[in-house]
């Protein structure tokens, strides 16, 4: 899989993460989570986190369904949010 490609399925992962974790996390995440992990933890918090925005992202780049788009996201540790992001 191409390297965009992973990037927006680890950005995937993140969304419906961010809807079942309960409550929000108080810091960003460890360098080493999983680039979802550390979407979650960035942009949860700060109420910036779209759904949207990561399934038309999915769909740019040809990943469906968006539930894989999520599961490779969850598999790449880039450590950091600018890495995570195509």
């Amino acid at each position: 899989m191409k390297t965009p490609t992973r990037r927006f399925v680890m950005l995937s992962v993140a969304i419906p993460l961010a809807f079942t974790a309960g409550l929000p996390a108080a810091q960003a995440a460890n360098p080493n989570a999983s680039c979802v992990g550390i979407i979650v933890s960035s942009e949860a918090p700060a109420g910036e986190f779209d759904v949207d925005t990561y399934k038309d992202l999915a769909e740019s780049v040809g990943v469906s369904p968006f539930g894989q788009f999520v599961v490779t996201g969850a598999r790449l540790h880039e450590g950091s949010m600018e890495a995570c992001l195509p």
